[in-house]
């Protein structure tokens, strides 16, 4: 069982930028958006929390992002993330 346990984790969404990443990292991040002259909409916000979902079929490590512009929260897969160098 030790050959699936490496498995999985090789499998696992996002497990790669787990160390490129911490709470309190600044980051952005696209969504598609429907407007006619831009297809895609770009988010900031900082990193709150890094967690890891697991269904049975492959682990997915996600961020929880506070966004700046509403304060909502987003859950966004790592692997969609661009960290924002700061001074």
């Amino acid at each position: 069982m030790k050959w699936m346990k490496t498995y999985r984790n090789e499998m696992s969404l996002g497990a790669i930028y787990r160390d490129k990443f911490k709470v309190g990292d600044y980051v952005y991040w696209r969504t598609l958006d429907s407007g006619m002259e831009l297809y895609y909409k770009q988010q900031y916000g900082i990193i709150i929390e890094l967690t890891c979902y697991e269904d049975g079929v492959r682990p997915v490590h996600y961020a929880k992002i506070l966004e700046n512009k509403s304060g909502e929260m987003f859950y966004v897969v790592l692997s969609s993330l661009v960290k924002v160098e700061t001074n």
